[in-house]
């Protein structure tokens, strides 16, 4: 009888079944990010203790939506994945500002994504994706030739658009107008690393009375670099009527700014920072 094995189920005889290669990954993406205001009676509602809201940071709250790159750190991992599709996803993320151990927190409250392996990932590791379409606007150094301004330098007008089961969700819109340093998006990458809340309901017959899992995990990252950094100005939009969704509760009130640049980093895994489950 043969041994099953790999990092995930499906396990198989040598592992390459597994719906994901086991970490440490290298990443590297063109990230896009919006600031923006909402209800803060809406936003706070999605902190829950021990976090708190952020006085300083109150009604903001940030949405980025990055295409990544991706793959194994160990060689004979990555040598299995034949599949394009396994190296690369988009993904959008809405997260709020908090107080966590009165250190400024972003915690992670929706998700989407554009791979089913990437949904799994996400719901071990707290940030909870749900499976959605991405489509953007083309961009090409090259245009500069034919006077095009879409080259993704200054002047370039970037579009996205999120939808799930063939509704729309999300749009965004952003024109990159002047380069920046890091020191101008210090409101958000000072809250890194980003937190999430884990949890796995009580499937059980007869029930538990407890949820299986239920944790807030914080990503560890390691060689983290950007470069590239633009301001622009921008525009958000959210399905409000959207089905099994609640996009309403913090719909964009105004845009602060939007934001493009380039990062890479390793993930080698997560740490639970509080058990929800510990004292319970």
């Amino acid at each position: 009888m043969h041994k099953a094995s790999g990092f995930t189920r499906p396990f198989s005889p040598d592992g390459s079944a597994s719906s994901i290669p086991p970490l440490p990954w290298h990443f590297a993406a063109d990230q896009f990010m919006i600031h923006f205001r909402a209800d803060p009676d809406a936003l706070n509602s999605f902190i829950r203790a021990p976090l708190k809201p952020n006085p300083d940071r109150k009604g903001e709250a940030f949405l980025w939506s990055p295409n990544l790159n991706c793959h194994p750190v160990d060689v004979a991992a990555n040598a299995q994945i034949r599949n394009p599709a396994r190296t690369q996803y988009n993904v959008c993320v809405i997260a709020i500002p908090a107080l966590f151990n009165e250190k400024p927190v972003l915690i992670s409250a929706f998700q989407w994504c554009d791979k089913d392996w990437l949904v799994i990932l996400s719901w071990m590791i707290g940030t909870c994706a749900k499976q959605a379409e991405f489509y953007s606007t083309g961009v090409h150094p090259s245009f500069d030739s034919v006077d095009s301004a879409q080259t993704s330098g200054l002047g370039t007008r970037f579009g996205r658009t999120i939808s799930r089961n063939g509704e729309r969700l999300i749009s965004i819109s952003f024109t990159s107008e002047e380069k920046v340093d890091s020191e101008a998006l210090s409101a958000f990458t000072g809250t890194f690393p980003l937190l999430s809340e884990r949890h796995i309901p009580d499937l059980e017959i007869p029930p538990r009375g407890r949820p299986a899992l239920h944790d807030i995990t914080e990503m560890i990252l390691e060689r983290s670099h950007s470069e590239m950094f633009v301001r622009g100005s921008a525009t958000l939009t959210f399905n409000t009527a959207a089905d099994n969704e609640v996009l309403g509760l913090i719909a964009p009130t105004s845009v602060i700014a939007g934001y493009r640049w380039r990062t890479a980093w390793t993930m080698t895994g997560i740490r639970v920072v509080h058990d929800y489950l510990k004292d319970a």
